[in-house]
């Protein structure tokens, strides 16, 4: 059986071999190999307005919603017309953090740090490095037009 494209073993291995020093460079030069975004997202968000009762999450006392439509940011009902509005992304390398546990704290996908629903950190980061408690973003709402502005 006559091949005239294909490669001898030399130049398979010769080939294999530099796609795995390429791949491993890459990872190197990735950190530490995890997925996901990291280093600052921009500035924390600001003037951002909603109309509370179009989050049917916050008619609940304690549980967090993302602020459309800039997810960077979150807030949580924690009075009767009283709120907490928090920074989105993981103080650590600037990740967007997931909001958990039936929606009340955060974790971050890409190295497992963990806040509470007041900003808090509850658990580091499995990589090195620090993680700071999530700054707290000022909130202003109105009850009788039930818009709530945040930053």
């Amino acid at each position: 059986m006559s091949c005239e494209d294909c490669l001898s073993r030399r130049a398979f291995l010769a080939r294999s071999t530099l796609a795995v020093a390429g791949v491993a460079a890459l990872t190197a030069g990735c950190g530490d190999g995890q997925i996901g975004g990291s280093g600052a997202t921009g500035p924390l968000p600001s003037g951002l307005t909603l109309k509370v009762s179009t989050l049917p999450e916050l008619a609940t006392v304690g549980v967090l919603a993302y602020v459309p439509p800039d997810s960077r940011a979150a807030v949580k009902r924690t009075g009767p017309t009283t709120f907490l509005a928090l920074s989105t992304t993981c103080t650590h390398e600037g990740t967007h953090l997931d909001i958990v546990n039936n929606s009340t704290s955060f974790e971050c996908p890409n190295h497992g740090s963990r806040f509470d629903s007041n900003g808090n950190v509850t658990r580091g980061p499995s990589a090195s490095g620090t993680v700071t408690n999530l700054p707290i973003l000022t909130t202003t709402y109105d009850p009788t037009t039930d818009i709530l502005t945040i930053g």
